[in-house]
């Protein structure tokens, strides 16, 4: 049984198809699916109602003093009415405020970061702690050199190009002297004792005299004993860490003392 009044023939002279949902296109004209395509690349009245966006200017500029970005469509402020780039439209200073309300709003939004750095920091020194008490059990030594490790791993710095298998990390405190007062570095298990302190020297900007003699030498010390980690400046670190000197992730201090120091004073 034929249904000649449901559905609509292809506008293609060549197809007319009968087709149940066929695909209409803004010229009016009616097509099945294998030729809508076609034919909506080539229709004229298609093409002319398409906005040519690579040929019209973004005219609206930002409102924001100094900001020369334009924008093709208009972001418009609900106080001011006025159009902020995405950047700006945000910033809500379109009304002025007091010295006293712009205060008010700094201390809102900085007050979260603040507090979670104080917790943080409270929580770094208990972790720190509870790390340095482990240690001195034997049972739990091994896993809190672990942690230790980890932790410094992810925020230790050093020269990039040392492979990753040759790398040993170190969380050093340093002199104080210096701006910062530890600092997290990487190292080559392949390096000399001296070669060391030379790059956290570098890493942590120490003035660095070890070649010049009667000045004060910069020597690297366990942190646990505070016994100086070896007065053999050639001794490479792979060396250190088989006869157990040194463990990787350790905590090391570096400091400025004479060149016979083996003890850093407390």
């Amino acid at each position: 049984m034929e249904l000649p009044n449901i559905g609509i023939q292809c506008s293609v002279s060549t197809c007319k198809q009968l087709d149940f949902l066929p695909l209409k296109c803004k010229c009016g004209l009616f097509f099945c699916s294998d030729h809508f395509n076609q034919h909506s690349v080539d229709c004229a009245i298609d093409i002319a109602n398409k906005p040519n966006l690579e040929a019209s200017p973004a005219s609206y500029l930002c409102s924001q003093p100094l900001c020369t970005t334009r924008s093709y469509i208009p972001l418009l402020c609900e106080k001011c009415s006025q159009h902020f780039c995405i950047a700006h439209r945000h910033l809500g200073t379109c009304v002025p405020k007091s010295s006293d309300e712009l205060t008010a709003e700094l201390d809102k939004f900085t007050a979260p970061v603040k507090q979670f750095n104080e917790i943080k920091k409270k929580l770094d020194i208990q972790l720190n702690n509870n790390l340095e008490e482990a240690k001195k059990k034997e049972k739990s030594q091994s896993l809190a050199n672990k942690v230790q490790l980890m932790r410094i791993k992810n925020k230790a710095t050093g020269l990039k190009s040392i492979p990753a298998t040759d790398r040993v990390y170190f969380n050093v405190q340093l002199p104080t002297t210096a701006k910062l007062k530890e600092m997290p570095v990487f190292v080559s298990k392949i390096w000399t004792l001296g070669r060391v302190i030379d790059a956290v020297a570098e890493e942590g900007k120490l003035t660095n005299k070890n070649n010049q003699s009667n000045l004060p030498q910069l020597r690297l010390f366990l942190k646990s004993s505070r016994e100086v980690v070896s007065s053999n400046l050639g001794v490479t670190m792979q060396e250190l860490l088989f006869n157990g000197a040194i463990v990787d992730g350790d905590n090391l201090i570096i400091e400025y003392v004479k060149e016979e120091c083996t003890i850093l004073a407390q």
